[in-house]
């Protein structure tokens, strides 16, 4: 474990880079690592330098439902001899050193140790990890070699170092310099130079991460209003969690996805129905958002309306359905499934028209005398409701009858559009399930809170 040792200031070089600093051991070491000036300032605008960033692609939420806000992501770049990557702001150019690791049985050993304490210090915060670098979108990049950096032409003493603005910069390319020792030594530099890029500055508390040393008592971002070490940004104090948690956002529930893949997959789906509430009264069209996650990824999400007897399914986010000319007291169900066939379970009860807690009609339902109802799924083309008699939900936002006549009517679909079965019940009562992209779903450009 590391002694904690006050910084030793780099001051700016030409670059305006702070660096992270590397201070005289007392004892157990010959040296011990410190956090201090391990920022970088380059003289370009913040704007400017944000926008040269490579595109990228996010970590998608495994099945995130309508209205959950896409999680950040961090792409760890666990160095193998590969020059610097091309994004903008980067505080290094150069190869770095490859990573080394000093305490596991292999690479990806190394790495799920790693990952165990960023997992626990991040697990309140909508923050995702990834080890392939993704294609498009905002990412932060942590790229974590050993040996130190001078080929950064950093000092001897220097343990990382981050671009730094005092706010956040929704990507950009960090460093620690002397990943492998230990995993938790090289988990808090991770953590504190990626917390750079989100803005936050170092604190005097020896139990935050922040700290300005690889501190043996941190234990995670401290929720607790310290004093800054070294200000930059003309803030006296500084909560790291609670900073950590306004700029990246809470995490919305459910298993996050590991950067790992299904190596094992032991974690059985979340899934949960984010609207209607349980026991709502709803009139007889309402939408249903289910919000689904795993930590591998969602394969299936389907859903069932008893007593009426509906049933469809989607492999693709968001979930969320729109259901028409609902009668009665009616149970949802919805299972989300994983590709290694673990499943979770969640229903509610609602209360539509005709049911003692049912609101009035709305008079969205069509005419209770059609043969034939017809719902659009968003984004889907040609997905035509299975034969009578087929038990089974459909596949992408098809749904399924329960059987090939209903109190003397055909089962029928049709139409130009996407037709679903149609379930006709006693009293020429019809329902239908589609597919619907909310409003929110619609605005792909954006990844900002």
């Amino acid at each position: 474990m590391l002694h904690r040792q006050r910084l030793v200031r780099a001051g700016f070089g030409a670059s305006g880079a702070v660096i992270l600093v590397l201070g005289a051991a007392a004892s157990a070491r010959a040296a011990a690592v410190s956090m201090g000036d391990d920022l970088v300032q380059p003289p370009t605008s913040p704007d400017d330098a944000v926008a040269t960033r490579t595109s990228a692609a996010t970590a998608a939420d495994a099945g995130a439902g309508a209205n959950v806000t896409p999680p950040h992501v961090v792409y760890l770049d666990y160095a193998d001899g590969s020059p610097t990557p091309n994004i903008a702001p980067n505080a290094c150019q150069g190869t770095p050193p490859k990573f080394v690791c000093q305490f596991g049985s292999s690479l990806k050993d190394c790495q799920k140790q790693v990952q165990a304490y960023l997992d626990k210090w991040y697990a309140d915060f909508n923050v995702v990890f990834t080890l392939t670098r993704p294609t498009s979108g905002p990412y932060y990049t942590e790229v974590v070699s050993s040996g130190g950096g001078a080929w950064c032409q950093a000092s001897s003493n220097t343990a990382g170092i981050a671009p730094f603005y005092c706010k956040d910069l929704n990507g950009g390319v960090a460093y620690a310099f002397m990943g492998g020792q230990n995993a938790k030594d090289t988990a808090i530099i991770i953590a504190q130079e990626q917390a750079h890029l989100v803005g936050l500055e170092h604190t005097k508390s020896t139990h935050d991460v922040m700290d300005p040393t690889i501190c043996p008592n941190c234990d995670g971002f401290e929720d607790t209003t310290n004093q800054i070490d070294g200000d930059r940004c003309g803030w006296s104090t500084q909560n790291s969690y609670q900073r950590m948690l306004n700029q990246l956002g809470p995490w919305p529930g459910g298993v996050k996805p590991t950067p790992f893949g299904c190596d094992p997959d032991s974690v059985a789906p979340y899934v949960s129905i984010l609207s209607p509430a349980n026991n709502a009264r709803v009139t007889s069209t309402f939408d249903v958002s289910v919000r689904a996650t795993d930590d591998c990824a969602v394969k299936s999400v389907s859903v069932k309306v008893s007593p009426m007897g509906l049933q469809t399914s989607s492999t693709t986010p968001p979930f969320h359905w729109t259901l028409t000319q609902i009668r009665g007291q009616q149970t949802i169900t919805v299972t989300a499934s994983d590709a290694s066939g673990k499943s979770t379970t969640t229903s509610i009860v609602v209360n539509a028209p005709g049911s003692d807690g049912g609101v009035a009609d709305s008079g969205t339902s069509s005419d209770a005398g059609a043969t034939d109802a017809k719902a659009s799924d968003a984004g889907k083309t040609d997905a035509q409701a299975p034969a009578t008699g087929d038990k089974d939900a459909g596949v992408d936002g098809t749904a399924a009858v329960t059987g090939g006549e209903a109190g003397g009517c055909d089962v029928a679909g049709g139409g130009s559009g996407v037709a679903f079965g149609v379930l006709c019940m006693a009293g020429l009562l019809f329902a239908t399930l589609r597919r619907a992209r909310p409003a929110m779903a619609r605005a792909r450009g954006s990844r900002r809170r």
